[in-house]
C-alpha cells in the first residue's frame, strides 16, 4: 500500500477461502486466519479507499494444486475429492480462481472496496456436512 499511496490509485486483492466463514472439524487455525484476512481486508479497505486504492478479497473454494502434496501422496486428486462436496460437485482449476482475482485487480471492480468475492463453488451457503 506504500508504494501506491504515491500514485493515489492501486487495488490489493486478498485470497482467502470460504473458510473466512464457514469451518469445520480439525481445521481451527486455518479458518481463524482466514477469517482474520476477512477483517484486514475490510479495516485496510477502509484505510486506503482515501489514497485511491481499493482492497478487496477472494474466498476461494477447493482449488485443484499441489498445496497438500506435503500431507497427501497426490494433493490436487485430494482437493478433487474434497471439491465433490461443493454445491457445484467438483473443485476449481486455479484460472477460475485467477479470473476473479484478476476482475478485483481490474478497473472493471472500480466500485468495489472491502468486498470478499466469494469463488467457492457454494460452499460459503451450505452448513458445512
Amino acid at each position: 500500500m506504500r508504494a501506491m499511496i504515491p500514485n493515489g490509485s492501486g487495488a490489493i486483492v486478498n485470497v482467502g477461502s470460504y473458510a473466512c466463514f464457514q469451518t469445520f472439524p480439525s481445521i481451527a487455525a486455518y479458518a481463524a486466519s482466514k477469517g482474520a484476512l476477512a477483517q484486514f481486508t475490510r479495516t485496510l479497505a477502509v484505510e486506503a479507499i482515501g489514497h485511491g486504492i481499493r482492497v478487496n478479497a477472494v474466498g476461494a473454494g477447493d482449488t485443484v494444486t499441489n498445496i497438500l502434496n506435503h500431507i497427501h501422496a497426490d494433493g490436487p486428486s485430494a482437493l478433487a475429492d474434497y471439491g465433490k462436496h461443493a454445491p457445484i460437485g467438483r473443485a476449481a482449476q486455479p484460472e477460475e480462481i485467477a479470473r476473479v482475482i484478476a476482475f478485483l485487480a481490474s478497473d472493471e471492480a472500480s466500485f468495489m472496496v472491502g468486498s470478499i468475492a466469494m469463488a467457492d463453488g457454494g460452499k460459503s451457503v451450505i452448513l458445512p456436512a
